[in-house]
């Protein structure tokens, strides 16, 4: 197959690089790893089609606003490869991707092997971010390893639809204090996480391994490998909705220390949740989910409080039109009928549990499926604690198959 590349795209080659990507001819797009999809075609009908430009870049590479322009410009006409080489990327300052993509041609950032284009920072305290997509479109992040001394996310994605990050590699991240990758704001849709691996996340509760936040919709987490992650593994929180977690691995061994609660943790797999610190603030549950046909297999090492493989959390304060539960209601919640469940959760909560879908999932050491989970902080409501609501969700409508997980609730739009 026949390529064209740029060598090594450095800060003082930027103005001849610019007139030469004018200049550039196209080849055929490259083929993914040998093991794919056919719904690789589904995320983008034009990937096996469209003629593609080749950019090598390496670790000597300046990623600043003028690289990305030019890269934008590229992409009014063709897709782009950029091709990472094998090394270590020691970063002092985020990688900022703002504004870049095109909704016709793919932005691919890729390796040429798993996990050789290595991402990180060793410089204690100094990067917060290794990368950030800001207003982008259409990109596919393939094998790249993102690991180190980062102190908030490796990869964080705001207001951006359409991107894709698969057989990527998100490994020893001990100094995050927010997410491995995050996923943020009402301006990011259909954002596919697939057969990635997740490990060794975090120090505390608040580190996850994947954050969707304030109103991002349609994550799906597919075909990926998370173990170990001290706090909750994959949440949703305020508004982050029509989220889809299929035929993925979660393992806790019960042996990674968190430092903030000075135990070996075993903390919860996946968790949509709201924090209402004061009266004033109104996070609200996201309403749909799809959750099925992943292993959630917990070690009887560690803390042993928290296996709980799908978990609704509120902390805090009510958000309007919303109620905090009675001893009663919580009581109704845990034991009436199925009606009468789903009552509780639409009158006071705000969830239509024949929306939330959950099903063909196998535990080990999991304490209960779905449940509810309530704490104070700072309010004096005469009830707190856990609820099972398996019960009060729906075990039908669910994906049975990668490709039918990839377009899940994308009838919607």
């Amino acid at each position: 197959m026949k390529t064209i590349s740029i060598p090594f795209l450095k800060a003082s080659h930027i103005l001849m690089v610019a007139f030469f990507f004018l200049i550039l001819t196209s080849c055929k797009k490259e083929t993914f790893d040998a093991v794919t999809h056919t719904s690789d075609q589904a995320e983008n009908p034009e990937i096996a089609t469209l003629a593609t430009t080749v950019i090598n870049v390496d670790t000597t590479t300046d990623f600043n606003s003028a690289f990305w322009t030019n890269i934008n410009s590229l992409l009014n006409t063709q897709a782009v490869d950029i091709v990472f080489a094998d090394g270590t990327y020691n970063l002092n300052s985020t990688i900022n991707l703002n504004g870049v993509g095109n909704n016709t041609h793919r932005l691919q950032l890729k390796a040429n092997t798993i996990g050789a284009a290595v991402f990180t920072s060793s410089i204690a305290d100094s990067v917060s971010d290794l990368m950030m997509l800001k207003n982008c479109k259409n990109i596919l992040l393939h094998r790249l390893k993102f690991t180190g001394g980062v102190i908030q996310y490796a990869l964080r994605i705001r207001d951006s639809q359409n991107i894709t990050i698969a057989y990527c590699r998100f490994v020893d991240l001990p100094n995050i204090g927010y997410g491995a990758l995050g996923v943020h704001y009402a301006g990011s849709d259909n954002i596919i996480v697939r057969q990635n691996q997740f490990t060794n996340v975090g120090y505390n509760s608040q580190a996850h391994m994947i954050y969707a936040a304030w109103g991002a919709t349609r994550l799906k987490v597919i075909d990926n490998q998370f173990t170990d992650c001290s706090g909750s593994y994959v949440r949703f929180r305020d508004n982050a909705t029509r989220g889809v977690v299929y035929d993925n691995n979660f393992t806790s061994t019960g042996t990674y220390w968190n430092t903030s609660l000075n135990r070996y943790v075993n903390r919860v797999f996946v968790e949509v949740a709201i924090f209402n610190k004061t009266s004033t603030d109104n996070e609200i549950f996201g309403t749909e989910f799809m959750v099925a046909n992943n292993a959630f297999n917990y070690s009887t090492n560690g803390d042993q409080s928290e296996r709980f493989a799908f978990l609704f959390h509120h902390s805090g304060f009510n958000a309007p039109g919303r109620s905090h539960l009675t001893s009663a209601d919580a009581a109704l919640l845990g034991s009436g009928t199925v009606s009468e469940r789903r009552q509780i959760m639409s009158d006071k909560l705000g969830l239509d549990g024949t929306k939330i879908l959950y099903g063909n999932n196998t535990n080990v050491n999991v304490a209960t499926d779905v449940s509810f989970r309530f704490r104070n902080d700072g309010t004096t409501n005469p009830w707190e604690g856990i609820v099972n609501i398996t019960p009060a969700v729906n075990s039908s409508g669910l994906a049975t198959s990668y490709e039918e997980a990839l377009v899940y609730y994308d009838n919607l739009y």
